[in-house]
């Protein structure tokens, strides 16, 4: 994989030219001082009276000090870019990135910090510093060729724009939160880099502790911003070697100091980011006190109070807040420990509770008969006459069912490759305004394939009229799909609800059926689970899942809402093509009963 570097310098020793130009422009320096000089005593004869070389020694003594002066500030403009170019430096990930990078990019902390750590924040700066030299001197002779200023803007301004930007970490951050709770991680065994059995991680630093920590602060997740902020509070201890002790948090919830056992080591902390700042120790508690009053916590929030004000006694804020704090409790406000969970949730908490637990593979509704699950070899058309498809019945009633290696490894890599330049966000249909709009609970990207764009996407759908029996003519483009860090889709239905504004197309009716398929496989998470039957449908690469949205009538089937749960570590790519009603009436008729009717559920 071919490196693509944010700024191509042209020639070999870029310290030759640093230097070549700081001694151009201390050259010019000297050259005006000496002028000034002459001008100013330049009737002074030096060997006829000591007074002069008194005045002499002086200038020197000044220009020295100047120059001095000179070379600290450039010294510091060209750390600071050095500091930039560091950061935009793969410089140690080259190996890793070049033999696996969906792997790479595929662990969620490894893209967290990717995308910390280019975030354009620097731009204005660097901008800045390359101000200091100017174009004449760039294009002075240095020996070969240089870069001038403008092109080098040109390029910080072209790049900056197509890297990470403030939004982009506040997302990656939101994603590996969501994962922690889909998947109940612990904030300490992600800080430690054990996401799972299986995967090692970088460590995490404070300050990127802290940062997760507000973020679930602002998400008024409090309880897991108390979890990150405690995890922050221990890792500072331990980045700042203490002599042999370290500060921890005790059974009682307060931090206290303890020996450490352990030599901490400077290369665990090796994924720090140039120029992030190191929380202090009353910043960190700070967000900890908070965390825990937002809970009601007072008196575990009045002793972190109390440490920080032993720290810094004049903490103005703390002083406040310990007042508050203490009149709470001579109240008999508050609550010792974690809130216990509310006696009945809400219809969206439950459904999010539900979700959650089939994500993580936990039992919630009683299986299927297993008389009523199988698998078999299926001849559903003259096709697959020679080769029968490897068909997989999920659950019974409605139908959901797996077919395998039903597209080869070269069609996904065509597939991919068309779809990769048409990639944008994913996006759904306000229930509302009946507009297509992004959403934070559709995190994924997506490109639509016609039928005519390539031969594969034309075979591709032959096979699947092959495989449904369903008609095309109607039917939607492929849409294929990359779900990124922690991507995920919250439980939705693919058919239009009655009360929605425009929710299908009259000419052709409301989405019938789905047929996905799977391009990729994924190390830990990704499923697709139905969240009112317990169904789950593993990404297999190559394979298909198949299930109908609407009952014969034409009613929505309630039962078939689902929920395509986050990617914990993999890369996931899926495809999907959905069937309209028009086209069906004889492939898939009416029965002679009514059945279901669609109810107004809420959702």
């Amino acid at each position: 994989m071919e490196t693509t570097h944010l700024v191509g310098f042209p020639w070999d020793n870029k310290t030759t030219y640093y230097q070549t130009m700081l001694e151009k422009r201390i050259q010019n320096l000297l050259l005006g001082v000496l002028i000034f000089c002459h001008i100013s005593i330049c009737n002074s004869e030096y060997y006829s009276a000591t007074t002069e070389l008194n005045r002499a020694y002086e200038v020197g003594k000044q220009l020295a000090s100047d120059l001095d002066t000179y070379l600290e500030l450039e010294e510091a403009r060209l750390s600071r870019i050095r500091r930039v170019a560091k950061r935009l430096s793969t410089q140690g990930l080259d190996p890793q990135l070049a033999a696996t990078p969906e792997d790479f990019f595929g662990n969620p902390v490894h893209a967290y910090l990717t995308v910390k750590r280019l975030a354009v924040n620097w731009k204005a700066d660097l901008l800045a510093l390359l101000d200091g030299y100017s174009e004449q001197e760039q294009n002075q002779e240095t020996g070969f060729e240089s870069v001038s200023t403008q092109e080098l803007r040109a390029r910080v301004e072209q790049s900056a724009n197509m890297l990470p930007g403030h939004n982009d970490v506040t997302g990656a951050a939101d994603a590996l939160l969501l994962l922690q709770s889909t998947y109940r991680l612990r904030a300490e065994d992600i800080a430690n880099g054990k996401l799972t059995a299986d995967l090692t991680c970088p460590k995490l630093t404070a300050a990127q502790c802290v940062h997760l920590g507000q973020q679930a602060y602002n998400a008024y997740d409090f309880f897991r911003a108390e979890e990150w902020f405690r995890v922050a509070y221990n890792r500072l201890w331990e980045e700042l070697h203490l002599s042999d002790t370290h500060f921890a948090m005790g059974e009682d919830g307060n931090p206290r100091r303890q020996r450490s056992s352990l030599a901490e080591e400077k290369e665990d902390f090796d994924f720090s980011i140039p120029d992030e700042a190191q929380p202090t120790s009353v910043q960190v508690l700070e967000h900890l006190a908070y965390a825990l009053g937002r809970q009601g916590r007072y008196a575990e929030a009045l002793n972190v109070t109390r440490l920080i004000l032993e720290e810094d006694p004049a903490h103005e804020q703390s002083l406040s807040n310990e007042e508050f704090y203490r009149t709470q409790i001579q109240k008999g406000e508050g609550i010792i420990g974690p809130a216990p969970p509310p006696e009945k949730l809400s219809k969206l908490d439950e459904e999010t509770e539900i979700y959650q637990a089939l994500c993580r593979g936990e039992q919630v509704f009683p299986p299927p008969p297993d008389d009523q699950v199988y698998c078999r070899y299926y001849v559903p058309h003259p096709y697959y006459k020679i080769g029968p498809v490897k068909e997989e019945v999920l659950y019974p009633d409605p139908r959901i069912i797996m077919w395998y290696d039903v597209i080869y490894p070269s069609e996904v890599e065509r597939i991919q490759e068309l779809a990769l330049p048409r990639l944008r966000r994913a996006t759904v249909k306000n229930p509302v305004t009946g507009k297509l709009e992004n959403a934070h609970y559709r995190t994924s990207k997506s490109a639509w394939l016609q039928d005519g764009l390539d031969e594969v996407t034309h075979r591709m759908n032959q096979r699947i009229h092959a495989l449904t029996g369903l008609a095309m003519e109607t039917a939607e483009d492929l849409q294929v799909g990359n779900y990124g860090i922690g991507g995920y889709y919250a439980p939705h239905f693919d058919f239009g609800r009655k009360r929605e504004k425009d929710a299908f197309e009259v000419q052709n009716g409301n989405r019938v059926a789905t047929i996905i398929f799977y391009l990729t496989d994924v190390k830990a998470g990704g499923a697709t689970v139905f969240n009112r039957l317990g169904a789950l449908v593993k990404p297999v690469r190559g394979a298909a899942g198949f299930w109908y949205n609407l009952h014969p009538s034409g009613e929505g089937d309630l039962r078939t809402r689902h929920v395509a749960c986050p990617v914990l570590v993999g890369s996931k790519w899926v495809m999907n093509v959905w069937f309209h009603e028009r086209g069906q009436e004889f492939r898939r008729p009416c029965e002679l009963t009514r059945g279901p009717v669609e109810i107004d559920d809420g959702f």
